[in-house]
């Protein structure tokens, strides 16, 4: 059986050499401390040791050389190309033997040990908390498919067979705290680390180490608590994540950065690569039987006395660079050093004209003063200007405030007209459902009427059987005549033609008399039933006919809201706002690409009004609370705009309630109007509804005040959230704004007068949603609508064509019946004639024999008084029928009525669509002198602003000349102090009272204004006389700068150059070699140093032996870079000492291995 001991609770160097961070100073001055001064100044030496060693500890510098290669993979997870170094793992050969060593020499050593007595980091019974490790979990690593381990906080033992997978866990412990796979001695890179049983689809390995975070030393402990978990994963898919996580105490993740774990390990000390914290089986076996040099290097590695060598190598490197950069710099500065010796030359001959110089600025400073007050004088003539158009601008803007005022009353009158417009036809659908209402009445009450028709019917047969049996009664009395003519022979022949003759003209003429009440009947009823179908079918036809109109408008809406659908255009759900709307807007749409609009234009406005999200129970209570032709308005900003608006209309056909227009202000068009939020337990118009376009929105504050409505679940709950009611019984809103307040169920509202009472309003109409309705839902509600209407118009027409049918046969039977009572009332008027002549020509002719014919007469007698009886009776009957008409007239008098109503209902509405075209047609006029008066004002606010544009122009100049004057006086003031300590100091300035080049803000500021004696062009001239009189002397002395004060700033720019330079250059060189001597100190510090630990690690491998009643020595040679043990295995037998360690039995080569390690 194997056994791991971790035999400490860090795997750090608690009680060695050189820990990091904190310790790491600590240790540093407590070995420098140990060590012994070669000087006086040794002490001195140990403080700057101290702090450079913190700076080390910080960051290295360059590599020197090629570093050695490094165990960790983490750069390349899949690296399979890595070679092992040849190593010689056996040894045969024994290191020369050590002197051997006296036990007292032992003694003493032991007894003068410098090494503490209590080498325990921790207090005596206090247990670690910080960086212990607490529990070790892993995933499908190596042989492992699932382990979770737990560690106390003192020494733990892990044992098992072997291949159980001991070493996989201190693997796991390595690799998940950073180490390379390599650092394992288990693989060469990470992936051949995952478990292989795991198969094909295994995603990768998971490693956790979980340490303890407590105490003062935890690291960040108010972010990650009591523990920290380090987490790895070792993904084997492309793609997957390969890195680090650091958990808090509750498996938070908190980091994946690198850095933060490194951070972290060096806070809690924990060196997982170091062989002493970590010393797996390649490693001992190394330290066991490896070469001297693998043991020193095992040492140096194990103390960290090889990092500090690389960053003292690091150091050294840059100390050469910076000479190399020095050396450079002084080659590289000779040019600047001559360019300073000629400037400084020539300056020096530009000193003799200075007095030149200070009189030139001096001219300057007057010259621009001069500049300054002509500007003054400028300025005050334009402000003049600008102050009287400013007037003229007032009185325009007041001209124009007026205009508007006048435009707007326009729209209350408007708005006046399209309610009365819904109150009419509102009024007109109540006449329509009256006048069906009368129909029906006037049908039941001719119910009775037509009963006793039926009955007169009856008696009418009745009469026509006694009118059969009268005529029968005349027959027989004719046959009795024309007996009496044969008897009386030939002499009375004209008496019998002439009897004949009477007696057919009286039997024609009762035929006729028959024949004409009948007839006279027949006429009055079809008169009656023709005048009694004459409304109804115009009814029908009115019916038919509005029918007709609703179900071609809803096809329209239902056809342009499909197109719209299946087109998915940018208008839309057009539809709903008209059968007009969309044309019009395509309309407008091709006008606007034709560039044909000066302004903006926005419409209809429905268009861009949306429901806000969670707020749709509000959407038909607001459009309520808008109101109709809003949402179909279109909008512009200009009159020529109006005026092209007008014309589309028309051509597409627009009455004056379809699509109509409003004129919004330019300032109106940029950003919406801001608006206060909804009080407390309502909600707004605007608050409920989103309206995308600013004109849109701004129009609806403007003409609908959706700002001031305010909108409600209930009656009590608005109240109860808006409405005041003082003591004295007035009432008042409150939240500000709020003017109406409209509620759910129905749409009725509530509002306060002026006076304090309380104004409810009900709504009899139904709430409808065209804002923001899905258009699909839309779409099956119009089917619906055009299917019921088409039904409804189906039974409008055969309801027609019945009343037509009827109406028609009524005239053409009234028609016939007439032409045949007037021909039988000619043929009774001609046959009477006849008879009165036929009667006259027999009374004065002879008398002819005659007989008695009195029984047919009585037989007539009798038929005619049955006839005249049934006559009364028809008679009584037709006077109860006409005791009924009065009733049926009066419901068809009601019917005429309310017909002749709803035409002048209609009439009503037509006028008020005429006054509301006179409206636009008048708003066009005032919108035209609105324009003129804006134009006007236009005019001149654009004169007031070209005259501001001077006004501001003139005092750039002037604000430009003054800071131009102020400079050249400031110049001047300069140039003469100059040339003052000059002539004061032979020609020098003195150190220290060199002036200023250029002036401050507040040095100009302190320059007063100087108002010269001369205009400008006086002193230009004056310049230009001193400029030329300067380059005469200068081409005199042969000068190759112009500008004296040109080429003394270039004197002085180029000598604090060269001072600046030379500056840096003594810098590095006193940074070189601080940085040398400093270097040197350090290692001497370090060899010391080396000295002191090999020292101790001697002396504690001999105390560890002599623990077992041996003895040791650890032989160091530090310029060969060797180490070697020697044991003896009994302190008082100097015989059994040995070199090989090798030779010792196993327990004594453990404890011999562990000896060197623990000290």
């Amino acid at each position: 059986l194997r056994c791991w001991i971790l035999p400490t609770p860090r795997l750090g160097n608690t009680n060695t050499t050189m820990p990091t961070s904190k310790r790491q100073k600590r240790a540093s001055a407590a070995a420098a401390i140990k060590a012994p001064p070669e000087d006086e100044e040794a002490e001195d030496e140990q403080e700057v040791a101290d702090e450079n060693e913190n700076e080390m500890n910080r960051g290295g510098g360059r590599k020197r050389g090629k570093r050695p290669t490094s165990d960790d993979d983490d750069h390349d997870p899949n690296d399979d190309d890595d070679h092992d170094d040849d190593r010689d793992d056996d040894h045969d050969e024994e290191a020369p033997s050590s002197p051997k060593r006296s036990k007292k020499k032992g003694k003493a050593t032991a007894k003068n040990s410098p090494m503490p007595k209590d080498r325990n980091t921790n207090p005596t019974g206090k247990p670690a908390e910080a960086g212990i490790i607490h529990e070790v979990y892993v995933e499908n690593f190596m042989c492992h498919r699932k382990l979770s381990v737990k560690l106390c906080r003192n020494v733990n033992f892990i044992h098992g067979q072997n291949g159980s997978g001991k070493s996989a866990i201190l693997a796991a412990i390595q690799v998940c705290l950073g180490a390379g796979a390599r650092r394992t001695h288990r693989a060469r890179n990470l992936k051949d680390l995952v478990r292989k049983e795991a198969g094909a689809d295994c995603s990768g390995a998971k490693l956790r180490v979980t340490l303890l975070n407590k105490g003062a030393d935890g690291y960040m402990p108010d972010v990650y608590g009591d523990y920290i978990t380090v987490e790895r994963i070792i993904s084997m898919r492309s793609g997957g994540f390969n890195g680090y996580k650091l958990l808090d105490a509750d498996m938070k993740e908190k980091s994946r950065a690198k850095k933060d774990l490194d951070a972290m390990l060096d806070q809690l000390n924990i060196q997982v690569e170091n062989p002493v914290a970590v010393l797996d089986q390649e490693e001992a076996k190394k330290f066991l039987t490896g070469k001297a040099e693998d043991k020193y290097a095992f040492f140096t590695k194990a103390t960290e006395l090889e990092r500090l060598d690389r960053t003292y190598a690091s150091i050294k490197d840059n100390i050469l660079e910076q000479v190399d950069t020095q050396q450079r710099a002084r080659e590289n500065i000779g040019g600047a050093i001559e360019n300073t010796r000629l400037l400084k030359k020539e300056w020096q001959q530009f000193q003799e004209l200075d007095k030149l110089e200070v009189e030139v600025q001096e001219l300057r400073a007057n010259y621009g003063w001069g500049l300054h007050s002509e500007f003054v004088d400028q300025l005050n003539e334009e402000m003049k200007k600008c102050h009287k158009y400013g007037k003229a601008l007032e009185k325009r803007r007041a001209e124009l405030t007026t205009a508007e005022q006048t435009l707007n009353v326009t729209d209350d009158e408007e708005t006046i007209l399209n309610k009365q417009v819904t109150e009419l036809s509102e009024e007109a659908n109540t006449a329509a459902e009256a006048k069906m209402q009368l129909e029906n009445d006037v049908k039941k009450a001719s119910a009775p009427i037509k009963q006793k028709e039926r009955d007169r019917g009856l008696l009418a047969r009745e009469l026509a059987q006694e009118k059969k049996k009268h005529k029968g009664a005349l027959q027989r009395l004719d046959r009795a005549r024309k007996e009496i003519l044969a008897t009386a022979g030939n002499a009375a022949e004209e008496e019998r033609v002439r009897t004949r003759k009477i007696a057919q003209t009286e039997s024609d003429l009762a035929k006729a008399k028959d024949q004409a009440d009948p007839l006279q009947e027949e006429v009055q009823k079809h008169l009656r039933e023709y005048n009694h179908l004459e409304p109804s079918m115009n009814q029908m036809k009115e019916t038919r006919e509005g029918t007709d109109r609703q179900v071609w408008a809803v096809q329209n809406k239902l056809k342009a809201m499909q197109d719209e659908s299946g087109g998915g255009g940018g208008s839309a759900a057009l539809a709903v706002f008209g059968s007009k709307c969309k044309r019009l807007y395509e309309a407008v749409q091709k006008a606007a690409k034709a560039n044909k609009f000066k302004g903006p234009i926005a419409g209809p406005v429905g268009m861009y009004v949306k429901v806000v999200n969670g707020k749709e129970d509000y959407a038909k209570l607001a459009e309520s609370a808008i109101g109709g032709g809003a949402l179909e308005r279109f909008i512009v900003t200009n009159h020529e705009d109006l005026q092209l608006m007008n014309k589309l209309r028309r051509d597409m056909g627009c009455g004056p309630r379809d699509c109509p227009l409003y004129r919004i202000s330019p300032k109106s068009t940029k950003q919406k109007y801001d608006v206060p939020a909804p009080p407390p337990g309502v909600e707004t118009v605007t608050s409920v509804l989103n309206v995308e376009n600013a004109m849109a929105f701004n129009f609806l504050v403007d003409q609908v005040s959706i700002d001031t409505i305010a909108l409600a679940d209930s009656k009590e709950s608005s109240e109860q959230a808006l409405l005041v009611k003082e003591n004295n019984g007035k009432c008042f809103i409150k939240g500000g704004k709020i003017r109406k307040v409209f509620f759910l169920p129905s749409g009725d509202h509530w509002e306060c007068s002026r006076s304090g009472n309380l104004i409810m309003v009900g709504n009899d109409r139904a709430m409808k949603q065209t804002i923001g309705v899905d258009r699909s839902a839309a779409i099956e509600s119009t089917k619906h609508e055009v299917k019921a209407l088409q039904t409804e118009l189906t039974r409008n027409q055969a309801e027609e064509k019945g009343v037509k049918d009827a109406h028609y046969k009524a005239k053409k039977a009234w028609n016939v019946a007439n032409k045949e009572y007037q021909r039988n009332h000619g043929n009774i008027k001609k046959m009477v004639a006849l008879l009165d002549d036929l009667k006259a020509e027999a009374e004065t002719s002879e008398e002819v024999p005659t007989i008695d014919t009195s029984e047919y007469e009585n037989d007539i007698q009798e038929a005619e008084a049955a006839v005249d009886d049934l006559k009364k009776k028809e008679a009584a009957m037709v006077q109860e029928i006409n005791s009924l008409q009065p009733g049926l007239e009066e419901q068809r008098r009601q019917l005429d009525e309310i017909t002749s109503r709803n035409k002048k209902i209609l009439d009503d509405m037509d006028a008020v669509d005429a006054k509301l075209e006179d409206i636009v047609k008048g708003q066009t006029r005032r919108m035209e002198l609105v324009d003129k008066v804006r134009a006007k004002a236009e005019q001149v606010e654009e004169a007031v602003n070209q005259q501001e544009g001077i006004v501001a122009e003139i005092k750039v100049k002037k604000s430009d000349a003054l800071a131009g004057a102020r400079k050249m006086q400031f110049s001047y003031h300069r140039e003469a102090r100059m040339l003052k300590l000059k002539k004061d100091n032979g020609g020098e300035v003195p150190p220290g009272e060199e002036l200023e080049l250029e002036p401050t803000d507040e040095d100009l500021d302190e320059i007063e204004i100087v108002s010269p004696e001369r205009n400008s062009k006086h002193y230009k001239s004056r310049v230009q006389n001193k400029l030329k009189k300067i380059e005469q002397e200068k081409e005199r002395r042969n000068l190759s700068e112009s500008d004296p004060a040109v080429a003394r700033d270039k004197y002085f720019r180029a000598k604090k150059d060269l001072d600046s330079k030379m500056e840096l250059i003594d810098s590095i060189e006193r940074n070189t070699k601080a940085l040398g001597k400093d270097l040197s100190d350090r290692k001497k510090r370090w060899r010391a140093f080396r000295g002191h630990i090999a020292e101790q690690t001697n002396l504690g491998f001999d105390e560890f032996l002599n623990k077992k009643g041996s003895a040791g020595e650890v032989q160091f040679d530090h310029e060969a870079g060797q180490l070697n043990l020697s044991v003896q295995k009994d302190n008082k037998d100097e015989h059994s000492q040995t070199k090989d360690v090798k030779a010792l039995s196993g327990g004594e080569r453990s404890f011999a291995t562990l000896s060197p390690l623990l000290a």
